[in-house]
């Protein structure tokens, strides 16, 4: 009786764990705009910090075109719509613009790694993206 207990046990947690959402070391979908702000300010004093870390962002797409080249990110805002904060995020390769893309303003989700990535002559701190939802 205690092995069938144990088994179905076992068997119980393993399903769980197939079931159970994806961790993250920095779930901003769960986090209130103060907190969320707070994270990406330290990424920028401290990006070293961060380097290969999972993200997950929640917010709006925006994209925009700087010097030639399109830039991309996810925005979070405050509760009044005022102050907006957020990551730059970089596409898989294979996307096109804008057919593969979400379309500007709307909600989107966003998971992938953090990565160092030189972009006009800088270094920035950037989200480079395994999924879109």
């Amino acid at each position: 009786m205690k092995k069938i207990f144990l088994l179905t046990a076992i068997a119980f947690m393993s399903a769980l764990a197939f079931c159970a959402e994806p961790k993250f070391d920095y779930d901003f979908s769960k986090m209130n705009y103060n907190m969320a702000t707070a994270v990406v300010f330290d990424m920028m004093v401290s990006p070293g910090d961060y380097e290969n870390k999972s993200v997950k962002i929640t917010g709006q797409f925006a994209s925009e075109l700087h010097d030639g080249a399109r830039i991309y990110a996810v925005i979070m805002w405050d509760a009044t719509g005022c102050c907006p904060t957020g990551l730059t995020v970089i596409p898989p390769k294979e996307k096109k613009y804008p057919q593969d893309f979400p379309t500007e303003g709307s909600k989107v989700t966003v998971t992938g790694k953090m990565k160092s990535i030189e972009m006009f002559g800088s270094w920035s701190l950037c989200l480079v993206v395994e999924k879109w939802e």
